[in-house]
């Protein structure tokens, strides 16, 4: 009676609710279950973009660092480099740098000669040094300060590179010192670049400089000194945006100039960073870091390509992209099988409610409500069951993949960081899903058996021949039934047996190396029954949890989904048989499974053996 007048009752809420909102409780769920989906999809747009912004970021952050530390060791460099050429213009007689015609002398002198000779290959390692006047005139040179000239010849093109520094320092009359247009020796291909140090006398009138040729090589080893991505180009730059220095070089091609306009702000201030996105000469955009040396016409830009930075983040976001559509997929499969069973519900109260308010008499109200209270109790069981179980275990999967987007947003901060335990992390919560997926649906489903008679010994010892056991436990079958010929479904009962071996296999693993680790199965027949026992020599099982070994969802191991001896007795119970677990702390578990006989079962098997042995007579 009482479950009839819920049934009932949970008719006339349905009819309510959708008498009211005009929606059906289905209907409702399964909007709920699209919204609560596409609310998970754009959420992960939202944080894919967030992590694509971060990783950007995250090189233009790391980008500014490194310019802004090559930028203060040029500087420094160029400083020592400065100090050099400043202590040979201090060489020269003081009364020489009192007007242009004793400089003149003074520089062509013999000994100003062995002066630049003993300064080259210095700390900055010179490879040549000039000494030239106001009007770009060589005074005196040593070693190959000029590639491709001579030491011997004065005229030319060492006249026109003379010329060519002596205008850039009249052009800044606020620089002591500048740096050239870098210069390739035509022989070695080796670049060099001249580096000016303005000479001027008492009164500010300008009187020459000394010009030392510095090796490209010499900033190019600094700036490989820089731990960086494979793709990161450095490069120092001339105020006009001439390329003098490059780091990895490019052997046979051709270097291109940055426009002007694009360094004038780079100049104008030296203590900032400029971080700027532009288009790569191979193609695509790269983002670029810009610093300005704070002493010198020359700003240091570090540079790298757009696409390898997010080629690790695309990496990220097609497994992160992958387990939010995983997750979208297992909330629709879970809301279309809550929905399907109250369709079942409702369907089954409205018949129940209908016949009993139809039926007068109460012998038949009471069967029908008896009917009804065992269709609520199965039912509310199973989609209890399902429910608790799916919305209970894909929280491990789900927090999975939030702690790996956690990681993710980490380890992006940080180039270059490989991601194999986050995704070997997100691999198991799958592979996890998976199984419990599986053994939810195999306990849930009530599948109608498809029995065969089946001679029991025979079976077990081709199935017991294929299963596989770790090389240390010894698996001893001892059968004992002779012909008995059991009425079975054998793909259900396979997994009976293989569940209760796998079990102790996985028992004798937890048992100490030097103890004997043995599965014995044994058959024998009683009382009309195949009895089945699968016993061990594992640790046991402690009293406490023996009683709830068969409960659903509960397991002492740290892995599965606690449904698989549940299973089991489902099988047997389906079968019509009985299964009893005794075990013993230190000394190991037996489980006996015992199932009814096909009946006239041995005198079958009596009348097959006569059979046999009339034809071999």
């Amino acid at each position: 009676m009482m479950a009839s007048d819920q049934m009932a009752r949970h008719v006339l809420v349905t009819r309510r609710i959708e008498e009211v909102s005009g929606i059906r409780p289905v209907t409702l769920l399964i909007a709920s279950g699209i919204a609560l989906i596409t609310a998970i999809l754009i959420l992960t747009g939202i944080a894919a973009n967030h992590l694509r912004q971060q990783a950007l970021s995250a090189a233009e952050r790391e980008l500014a660092r490194v310019g802004s530390v090559l930028a203060a060791a040029s500087n420094r460099s160029l400083d020592a480099i400065d100090a050099q050429l400043a202590g040979i213009a201090g060489g020269l007689s003081q009364n020489a740098n009192t007007d242009s015609q004793r400089f003149r002398e003074a520089a062509s002198a013999p000994e100003t000669n062995a002066l630049l000779q003993s300064r080259l290959g210095r700390p900055a390692r010179l490879v040549g040094l000039a000494l030239i006047g106001s009007n770009g005139e060589l005074l005196n040179h040593a070693g190959a300060w000029h590639p491709g000239i001579s030491a011997g010849n004065s005229a030319g093109d060492s006249a026109d590179a003379g010329s060519d520094m002596a205008a850039r320092l009249r052009a800044m009359p606020a620089r002591a010192s500048l740096i050239g247009v870098a210069i390739r020796d035509p022989k070695t291909g080796a670049l060099s670049l001249p580096f000016a140090h303005r000479v001027d006398s008492p009164s500010g009138i300008p009187l020459g400089a000394v010009v030392g040729m510095v090796p490209a090589t010499y900033f190019t080893s600094l700036f490989a000194s820089v731990p960086l991505a494979p793709d990161a180009v450095i490069v120092l730059l001339g105020p006009e945006g001439a390329i003098l220095a490059r780091h990895p070089a490019q052997p046979g091609k051709a270097q291109t100039a940055v426009k002007d306009t694009d360094l004038a702000a780079v100049f104008r201030d030296a203590s900032e960073t400029f971080v700027r996105h532009a288009s790569a000469p191979e193609g695509g955009w790269q983002i670029e870091a810009l610093r300005a040396l704070a002493d010198y016409p020359a700003a240091v830009a570090v540079s790298r390509s757009a696409d390898q930075i997010l080629a690790e983040w695309s990496h990220q976001i097609l497994w992160f992209g992958g387990f939010a559509v995983i997750g979208a997929f297992a909330i629709g499969v879970m809301i279309y099988l809550i929905a399907r069973q109250f369709q079942t519900h409702d369907t089954i109260a409205e018949m129940r409610a209908e016949r009993i308010e139809g039926e007068k008499i109460e012998i038949e109200r009471a069967r029908l409500a008896v009917e009804a209270e065992l269709l609520k109790s199965e039912r509310l069981s199973v989609l209890g069951q399902l429910t608790a179980t799916v919305a209970h275990e894909l929280r491990n999967p789900l927090s999975a993949i939030r702690n790996t987007l956690f990681a993710v947003k980490e380890l992006t901060t940080n180039a270059g960081v490989k991601l194999d335990r986050p995704i070997a992390r997100m691999e198991r919560s799958i592979e996890r899903c998976d199984r419990i997926i599986s053994d939810l649906l195999e306990y849930t489903r009530n599948r109608e058996l498809n029995r065969t008679s089946v001679r029991f010994d025979r079976w077990l010892a081709d199935m017991l021949a294929e299963q596989s056991v770790p090389p240390a436990v010894v698996l001893a079958p001892e059968l004992g039934a002779a012909d008995a010929i059991v009425p079975v479904d054998a793909d259900r009962v396979r997994r009976v047996v293989i569940n209760l071996v796998e079990n102790a296999a996985q028992a004798l693993a937890e048992t100490a190396p030097d103890r004997e680790k043995r599965i014995s199965v044994r058959t024998s027949t009683q009382d009309g029954e195949l009895v089945l026992v699968v016993e061990d020599t594992g640790p046991g099982i402690a009293p406490e949890n023996l009683s709830r070994i068969f409960e659903p969802l509960f397991s002492t191991k740290s892995f599965g989904t606690g449904l698989g001896l549940p299973t089991v007795k489902q099988i047997v119970t389906q079968h019509g048989g009985i299964i009893t677990v005794e075990s013993e702390l230190g000394r190991g578990t037996c489980v006996t499974v015992r199932l009814p006989l096909q009946p006239d079962a041995m005198a079958e098997a009596m009348a097959e053996a006569m059979e046999e042995v009339k034809v071999a007579a």
